[in-house]
C-alpha cells in the first residue's frame, strides 16, 4: 500500500555551538514519533540553518530569535511511498512548512506545490490518482508515478500529518525540555502553528 511520511532534505548547513554531537548529514530524513536524538539534532541543524539563524550563538539566543518568528521555513515536505525503494520526494522550494496546503490541495483534487526541477505532480481519476515524479506532459522515459487509491490519499496524508504531531509532540520535546522546559514549551507551541497551522493545539 502506498504511504506519505514527512520529510526534510539536504541539511547542508552548520552544525549549532549548542549541538555537543556530531551530526551526519544525510540526504533526506523522514520524521516521526519514532525519530532518534540523532534525526532530532539533524532537524534542529537545519531548521536554524535555513532560517540563518547564527550557528556561532548560544542555545539560548538562538531559540529566542527562532521563536520571535511568525513563519519558518525548511526545505523538505511530504515524500509519497510505494516501498522502501520507490518514493517521490518533494523538490526544490518545497517546505515542510506547505504541508497544510498540500492537504488543502488534496481534499480539493488539486495538484499541490510539490517543488521544481523536477515538478512532482498529483492527477486525479474517478477512484484513484496518480503521484508523478515530474511533470507527466514532459513525456520522460524516466519517470516515475506511484499510484493511491482515493481513500488512500487523504488517509496517508492524515498519517503523515500525525507523524509530523508525533515527531514535534515526543523527539523533538524531549531533546528540547531536558535542555530548557520552558523553551521546549514554547517551540512546541511554535512548531504546531508553523507547520500544522495550529490544528493540533
Amino acid at each position: 500500500m502506498s504511504y506519505m511520511k514527512p520529510v526534510i532534505r539536504e541539511p547542508y548547513y552548520d552544525k549549532p555551538i549548542w549541538i555537543e554531537n556530531e551530526v551526519t548529514r544525510k540526504e533526506f530524513t523522514f520524521l516521526s514519533s519514532n525519530s532518534s536524538e540523532a534525526e532530532v539534532e539533524l532537524f534542529l541543524l537545519h531548521l536554524f540553518g535555513y532560517n540563518r539563524i547564527d550557528a556561532s550563538i548560544s542555545f539560548e539566543e538562538s531559540f529566542k530569535v527562532l521563536l520571535n518568528e511568525d513563519e519558518v521555513a525548511i526545505l523538505g515536505g511530504v515524500a509519497f511511498l510505494q516501498d522502501d525503494e520507490t518514493f517521490i520526494m518533494p523538490s526544490c522550494c518545497c517546505g515542510l512548512e506547505e504541508i497544510q496546503s498540500i492537504d488543502y490541495s488534496i481534499k480539493a483534487k488539486q495538484s499541490p506545490w510539490l517543488g521544481h526541477d523536477p515538478s512532482p505532480e498529483i492527477q486525479y481519476f474517478d477512484d484513484y490518482a496518480l503521484v508523478w515524479s515530474d511533470d507527466p506532459e514532459t513525456h520522460k522515459e524516466e519517470l516515475l508515478s506511484i499510484k493511491f487509491t482515493s481513500n488512500e490519499l487523504v488517509e496517508s496524508l492524515e498519517k503523515c500529518k500525525k507523524d509530523l504531531l508525533g515527531f514535534i509532540e515526543e523527539p523533538l520535546y524531549k531533546w528540547i525540555k531536558v535542555r530548557d522546559v520552558e523553551i521546549a514549551n514554547r517551540m512546541r507551541q511554535k512548531m504546531l502553528h508553523w507547520f500544522l497551522k495550529d490544528e493540533y493545539l
